[in-house]
């Protein structure tokens, strides 16, 4: 009679080990992958909510000038507000401020308005209808019975004169976040000008 051979302990703890090391390498691939997944989601989103906020003033400059109104106006009764968004007829509030604003294009009320406290308010998201926007915001879909989550994304804007020009403003739009716990942040520095002149 043949006799059969098993493995010894030594040969077993030794296949455990290797075991255990392959599972913990594809556990921190995997970890690392989900890692870039989300910063990668969040950097569209920084973008996408970066460009809606620059291609929303350019549009109230325009649709502003279509009715008459003039570049100065458009500067002290649109950026020039308060933090209900009334504007308050002095260039040193609103976008203007040291505060910065924010943009809500999709409110009923004043579209954009000076940051409280130099604290602008997070964005919220929607989840019904994959919508970025603020909280209570009156956009006309239904929320149903989901909730809507805050997020970590914060979008500030700020204005400024272009040196001596009268007809030009330096803007710059900075969004942040949270990447786990990790802030990051995209910026973009644009000049609008006074087309009209």
């Amino acid at each position: 009679m043949k006799k059969q051979q098993g493995f010894t302990l030594i040969e077993t703890l030794i296949a455990i080990l290797i075991l255990t090391l392959t599972i913990g390498a594809l556990l921190s691939l995997a970890a690392g992958g989900f890692y870039s997944v989300r910063y990668s989601r969040n950097q569209i989103v920084a973008n996408n909510l970066l460009q809606e906020s620059i291609e929303y003033l350019r549009n109230s400059r325009d649709t502003s000038f279509e009715q008459g109104v003039s570049w100065n106006n458009w500067q002290t009764n649109v950026l020039s507000v308060d933090t209900s968004g009334v504007a308050t007829g002095t260039g040193n509030n609103g976008c203007f401020s040291s505060n910065g604003c924010y943009i809500d294009p999709y409110t009923t009320g004043p579209k954009i308005k000076e940051c409280p406290s130099g604290v602008c308010p997070f964005v919220y998201y929607y989840p019904d209808s994959s919508f970025y926007g603020y909280n209570g915001h009156p956009y006309p879909f239904s929320i149903g019975s989901n909730p809507i989550y805050q997020t970590s994304f914060v979008r500030t804007i700020r204005i400024s004169p272009s040196g001596s020009d009268p007809n030009q403003l330096v803007v710059t739009a900075v969004i942040t976040w949270l990447n786990g716990k990790t802030q990051r942040s995209v910026s973009q520095k644009i000049l609008i000008t006074n087309w009209r002149q």
